[in-house]
């Protein structure tokens, strides 16, 4: 008599699973924590841009107002009004060309603000 095996060639396992359900146990559901809001995201790099950057940050500033603005207006605090899907589009675009231009002036500070150090140091 051949023993039974599997199509791999592995001896089968017995299951212990008579009905169907699982007897591990089951870690319990934790709630996942709210993603936070974007404007809090943008706070937080505007905080880590201003420690990196000291001074040099303000050079930046002027762009995250704008992308903070948008992000306001996209998603208002309390009960606000959305804008319409075509306003919200155009914030949406706003606040992505503010952000890609901050990307690279964010660049160009932090490559000037290390240089600069150099220099003093």
């Amino acid at each position: 008599m051949r023993p039974i095996t599997t199509r791999d060639g592995r001896a089968p396992v017995a299951s212990t699973e008579a009905d169907g359900l699982s007897r591990r146990p089951v870690a319990p559901l934790v709630p996942t924590p709210p993603a936070p809001k974007p404007v809090a995201l943008l706070e937080v790099l505007s905080q880590r841009v201003d420690a990196e950057l000291g001074s040099w940050s303000e050079g930046v500033q002027p762009l995250l107002h704008d992308v903070r603005q948008a992000l306001l207006a996209l998603d208002p605090p309390g009960d606000g009004m959305l804008p319409s899907p075509q306003d919200q589009q155009k914030l949406r675009a706003k606040a992505t060309a503010a952000l890609e231009e901050a990307e690279d002036v964010l660049e160009a500070l932090q490559l000037g603000a290390r240089s600069g150090g150099r220099r003093s140091g």
